[in-house]
Order: structure tokens, then sequence, then C-alpha cells
């Protein structure tokens, strides 16, 4: 499935900067380097709409990204 429309929404790091829970979301979670970020720019055929680093550990808050009816979530790799 591929996504259309995507757009980054914001970055949080404390909870008072979640957003609203209006929209379905769906979310990335995993170790430290295994592709979140990057399976996120390929399901929206985009190649830097999330930030990818060879460096582990570069996503240090919660990235939302916006589509028609849902939100991407990519959390911060742990281990």
């Amino acid at each position: 499935m591929m996504f259309q429309d995507a757009s980054f929404e914001l970055s949080a790091g404390t909870p008072e900067q979640l957003p609203d829970g209006d929209l379905p979301e769906i979310v990335f979670s995993g170790r430290s380097n295994v592709g979140k970020s990057s399976l996120i720019n390929r399901l929206v055929n985009r190649k830097a709409l999330a930030r990818v680093s060879a460096t582990p550990g570069k996503t240090g808050t919660i990235n939302f990204y916006r589509l028609d009816r849902c939100r991407l979530v990519d959390l911060p790799g742990y281990g």
C-alpha cells in the first residue's frame, strides 16, 4: 500500500506537544538503526520526508507525518 499526500506534521518531545487524537495512527517502533524512517519514506514514495541517518539514535523525538485519513508516527529507536 502506498500513501499519497504525506507531509511532516510535528515533532513531540514532551506529552504536552502531542497532537490531538483525532486521526488513526500507524506507529513504527523498533531498535535503533533498523530502518523505521526509511520504511516511512518508502511507503509515501518520497526520499526525504522522514530524516534518515546511518548513525543509530538520530530520531530523538516522536515525529508525526500527516496523511489524508491517518498519521504515521516514527518513534525513537531503543537498544
